[in-house]
């Protein structure tokens, strides 16, 4: 049977966090009441999409099933288009008859609210035989008969009274009017001397392309010229326009504060995930391995010699925090980098012929160290002239005894090599009480070492394992090909983990990005609320994405020569 490659799995957990991040900026949108003209999982081509209301937002499904997108009104700086909404073609605004509710709409075909007045259902009246007028005489005649009888039902106040009880509590969706202003090719306010122009041009155009049913368009024209000149007939269309056509709120046109909760909720929510995914591994059953984390030798001249440690101490917390494996130790130890820390110890030897640990004491000590951000590198030297750069050969064996005179000690934040003896399976599981506070400790925990790691490699420490989209799919791939023997819970930390650094780089102040859109933000507040024009902050975004596509390449040649090489995709 066919099987397709574990890393592939990459891609719906990368759309996964991709989409909860957009959801994050939809539901802060829609709270504040900015128009999200689309909510789409995936990217374009669309493959399905629905709006539960007219101009509402479109929901939709898309061909690229890589994340997701919020299109809101102004994201970009713009200001709203006047008169910019979907078109309704003629032919809708003529059928007479809808089966959905078994009986007809006719409110809904004369583009009128169900409190609309006698004139305003006049006024649509004579649109809608304008529209018809274009039709061929065979269809127009049977259209224009059933537009009479449906006229003859709300233009009676009783036979009206009598249809109002019959779709009483029925909801029904209006056409939209015909678009007069499209069809002169004229804004919504516009003046009297531009509807002028507007027309003069379509009759031209009208002649010039001389189509078959010239008489009928120029009619047409005429008479949506008729009703945007004169003032009532208008104002009477813009109330039935605007009735049809939501007004939108722009994001642009929001407070500091509200643009800012929007930016940063897509960075929330990705989050937010991980603490729920923590919680529940903390709450349900789950096995972990466990045992005596050990020293098995010490640097010379290290934080842990100083300390008094020495090789079979076993460890047994760090600050407090017990430990099952000698990674507990590395996770706790790098988060406090610089930082005296609490090492729970309990001494003992190694005896020949026993590869573990003997205690030489049942109580326990703590001892005080400060783990080191940038530790030396030592040349193995006979005799030591410069202690802050070389090691005696007989010291530096004492620590690494394959270690020759020439070579390089190379050495933890402490300064010990460790490991984990007697180890066993253990079940646990934790109250949900104590599963959230667990779920924030643990990403307190990432956040830390991811922190440690990027300064350890900035002040010239070793690669702290960045990796891009070739990276991620390798670690993803390798996860998932162990899970018939771990189970899912360690890609469900993986997925946790790719979220936590989704949200945090996502606000990094780089254009492109949503930190990058909140660095405008904030100079437009800097400047007492005077926006950077919209070329410019687009020219900086179109800038920073170029440069941010051209590191994602940097980095996924640097993975891909790891993987070449057959070295770990984390150094």
């Amino acid at each position: 049977m066919f099987e397709l490659p574990a890393w592939l799995l990459v891609f719906p957990v990368l759309g996964f966090l991709i989409f909860i991040h957009e959801m994050g900026h939809f539901l802060t949108a829609k709270w504040f009441g900015i128009t999200v003209k689309e909510f789409g999982f995936g990217f374009p081509p669309r493959l399905l999409g629905i709006r539960f209301s007219p101009g509402g937002t479109i929901y939709s499904i898309n061909w690229i099933p890589l994340g997701g997108f919020v299109r809101m009104v102004g994201e970009h700086g713009e200001g709203i288009e006047e008169g910019k909404y979907v078109r309704q073609k003629p032919d809708r605004n003529v059928i007479l008859v809808r089966g959905r509710h078994n009986h007809p709409d006719l409110y809904g075909l004369f583009a009128v609210p169900q409190d609309a007045s006698q004139e305003d259902i006049r006024r649509s009246y004579v649109e809608l035989v304008e529209l018809i007028n274009l039709r061929e005489p065979e269809r127009r005649d049977s259209m224009l008969h059933t537009l009479q009888i449906a006229y003859s039902e709300l233009s009676n106040p009783e036979k009206r009274a009598a249809y109002d009880k019959v779709i009483e509590g029925v909801e029904m969706e209006p056409a939209d009017p015909p678009d007069y202003y499209g069809l002169l090719d004229v804004p919504l306010n516009a003046s009297r001397q531009e509807i002028d122009k507007g027309y003069e041009e379509l009759v031209d155009l009208i002649h010039n392309r001389s189509p078959a049913n010239r008489a009928g368009l120029l009619r047409y024209a005429e008479h949506a010229y008729s009703v945007l000149s004169d003032e009532e007939t208008r104002s009477s269309y813009d109330r039935r326009l605007h009735a049809a056509i939501p007004e939108e709120v722009s994001f642009a046109d929001q407070s500091v504060l509200k643009r800012t909760i929007v930016l940063c909720a897509g960075s929330a929510m990705n989050l937010i995930f991980p603490i729920v995914i923590f919680s529940v591994l903390f709450a349900l059953p789950h096995e972990v391995p466990s045992g005596r984390v050990a020293i098995t030798a010490v640097a010379p001249g290290s934080p842990a010699e100083d300390a008094g440690i020495t090789s079979g101490d076993t460890i047994i917390a760090v600050n407090g925090n017990e430990l099952d494996t000698h990674a507990d130790l590395v996770q706790r130890v790098m988060s406090s980098l610089g930082e005296p820390t609490e090492l729970t110890i309990q001494r003992g030897v190694f005896v020949p012929g026993n590869p573990a640990p003997q205690p030489t004491s049942s109580s326990h000590e703590v001892v005080t160290l400060v783990p080191r951000v940038k530790p030396p590198e030592l040349k193995v030297v006979e005799q030591v002239v410069d202690p802050t750069r070389e090691v005696s050969l007989a010291d530096a064996r004492r620590y690494q005894l394959n270690l020759r005179v020439g070579d390089t000690l190379t050495q933890g934040a402490m300064g010990v090599m460790i490991g984990t003896f007697d180890t066993s399976m253990v079940e646990r599981d934790f109250s949900v009480v104590q599963a959230v506070p667990k779920s924030f400790q643990q990403m307190w925990d990432v956040l830390t070492l991811t922190q440690t790691s990027i300064t350890r490699w900035v002040s010239g420490g070793p690669d702290p394992g960045l990796s891009g989209p070739v990276g991620i799919a390798r670690i993803t791939g390798e996860v998932a090909e162990r899970v018939d023997e771990v189970g899912i819970s360690p890609l469900l930390q993986l997925t946790a983990i790719i979220s936590i650094s989704l949200g945090i780089v996502n606000l990094l102040p780089i254009p492109a990005l949503d930190g990058g859109r909140l660095m405008f933000v904030v100079i437009e507040f800097l400047r007492g609320g005077k926006p950077i024009s919209p070329r410019r902050e687009g020219m900086a975004h179109l800038i920073g994405f170029v440069v941010l596509i051209g590191l994602i390449v940097v980095i996924s040649y640097f993975d891909v020569v790891r993987l070449i090489s057959g070295d770990s995709i984390i150094p």
